[in-house]
């Protein structure tokens, strides 16, 4: 993969910047640590930035009002997300490793080398923030690319992009200052084109220059604990509401009398704003929220002191607040609507069973959780929030979103139908429209042939091809998304400590 040779105008411009941040000096210095304020999505905080620059091991973690974490670790070994109810998971998809690759390749500033061990190309000029900046693509062995727009005048790094699955990151720089015997950013927003609202603005008030590294800096960040068995129980056991597909379960916030709520791998712990008026739980901050749509709706941020589902409870999480039409969450005449969803934070902390032939559902702390080893074991990854496993359409294989908030049938995304072929073999087929976060998603219904998952094969299995331009089913890294109308056949059992989900047979 790599160029014999780097186009001499790219290493130049690449020797320019390194010489114009310090030079030789970077050869000495092995961690820096930058220690500042952070704005995200209206909240206000406080942020630390730290990197090593010689192994390329980076940690974000920033400190937020009514949120209890937001931490990015890449400790040398996985990718960690602490996500705002303060659980972890590892980001370890495909894509995420070579992610790391990249991300690891320019944090210990890999493209200053005299002999770059990466593919470096020339892309051009282009504008960005009003000014022309040079743009020189990145892409070491096994990662992915990333883009360097570097300001000509001033030979200083200006943004670096990478193409995400169904967005593009940009991390942007500026107000550089002498720090020692280098020059660093002092301005730094993060974030996607897909979602500006809930970009990261961080200004850094200090550096900390180390010319040794802190192992310490680097470790995995701890999961909160924050999870209480009533009355010395060991499981809860609740009923599960399936009503037109979607899984709900009773939920009581803050001593509530229980609601139902949407249990959705691919979801996090979200209020409509109709339920949290009717609590009186306050919104603060403005974010947005994206889903398969492609558009994004509002959110704010909230505090509750409880969640509590049978004899689970978790204590002091942050939920979203989202204001969803009315039409969407109605379960129909004479039954309360559906007050929200719980996702990401009930699955953190939670082996959970879905038993669809006795309507029940089953949460186990995930340190008292043991297999009994009657079903098939498949093994989960995660780009981001939703557990993706393998599964096979018409003997392709490809990543699929497991999402228990899918309340219909199998989908196939465009590039995945695009890249083997499948839309080609099949005739144009039933038109029909998705709803859920992000509005609506157009698809045309079709009876897939063959679909194997779980050591379980179907056939003729009703099937959504979409060609979604934007939104999470415009993925190109993922084939498709398998919801309740799959799961339904087994009697799964998500277990994220041990990285698998447990499909026994019905």
């Amino acid at each position: 993969m790599l160029a014999s040779a780097p186009p001499p105008a790219c290493i130049a411009d690449l020797a320019a910047m390194r010489a114009a941040t310090g030079g030789s000096h970077w050869e000495t210095i092995a961690q820096t640590t930058a220690f500042g304020r952070v704005t995200d999505s209206g909240l206000h905080g406080t942020a630390r930035l730290d990197t090593d620059l010689v192994r390329g091991r980076s940690a974000q973690r920033f400190a937020l009002p009514v949120v209890r974490g937001d931490a990015r670790v890449d400790d040398g070994r996985a990718v960690w997300y602490q996500d705002i109810s303060g659980g972890v998971h590892a980001y370890d998809a495909p894509f995420e490793r070579r992610r790391a690759i990249t991300d690891e390749y320019l944090d210990r500033r890999g493209e200053f080398a005299a002999n770059p061990a990466a593919r470096i190309t020339c892309v051009g000029t282009r504008v960005e923030d009003g000014r022309s900046v040079v743009v020189i693509r990145v892409q070491p062995r096994n990662g992915i690319p990333a883009d360097l727009a570097i300001d000509p005048t001033t030979h200083l790094l200006a943004s670096v992009s990478e193409r995400l699955p169904t967005t593009t990151s940009v991390t942007r720089f500026a107000d550089y200052r002498q720090v020692g015997d280098v020059v660093l950013p002092f301005a730094i927003a993060s974030g996607t084109l897909h979602e500006p609202a809930n970009d990261d603005a961080i200004q850094v008030l200090r550096y900390a220059v180390r010319t040794r590294v802190d192992d310490a800096d680097f470790a995995k960040p701890i999961a909160r604990n924050d999870v209480r068995m009533l009355g010395g129980a060991t499981t809860a056991r609740v009923p599960m509401l399936l009503e037109r597909g979607i899984m709900m379960a009773w939920v009581s916030i803050d001593g509530s009398r229980p609601l139902p709520f949407i249990l959705d791998t691919g979801g996090h712990a979200i209020l409509t704003a109709a339920t949290a008026a009717a609590l009186g739980i306050r919104g603060y901050g403005a974010g947005e929220s994206g889903g398969s749509g492609a558009g994004t709706i509002a959110l704010q941020y909230a505090r509750v002191r409880t969640i509590r589902i049978g004899d689970a409870e978790l204590r002091e999480q942050p939920m979203l607040i989202i204001p969803y039409p009315a039409a969407l969450f109605s379960r129909g005449k004479g039954k309360p609507p559906i007050a929200g969803i719980l996702g990401l934070e009930i699955f953190e902390r939670f082996a959970t069973r879905l038993d669809f032939a006795a309507r029940t559902i089953t949460f186990t702390p995930l340190e008292r959780y043991r297999d009994r080893g009657h079903g098939h074991a498949v093994p989960i990854v995660f780009q981001e929030d939703m557990p993706l496993a393998t599964a096979s359409a018409d003997g392709h294989p490809g990543l699929f979103g497991i999402d228990t908030g899918n309340s219909g049938t199998l989908i196939l995304f465009g590039d995945f139908l695009r890249r083997t072929g499948i839309r080609a073999r099949y005739p144009a087929g039933l038109r029909a429209v998705g709803r859920g976060t992000g509005g609506e998603d157009a698809m045309r219904i079709q009876k897939l042939r063959h679909f194997a998952f779980g050591g379980a094969a179907f056939t003729n299995l009703p099937c959504a091809f979409t060609a979604m331009p934007s939104g999470s089913f415009s993925s190109w890294t993922e084939a498709g998304n398998l919801g309740v109308r799959v799961l339904s056949h087994f009697t799964p059992t998500f277990d994220y400590a041990r990285g698998v989900v447990d499909l026994d047979p019905r």
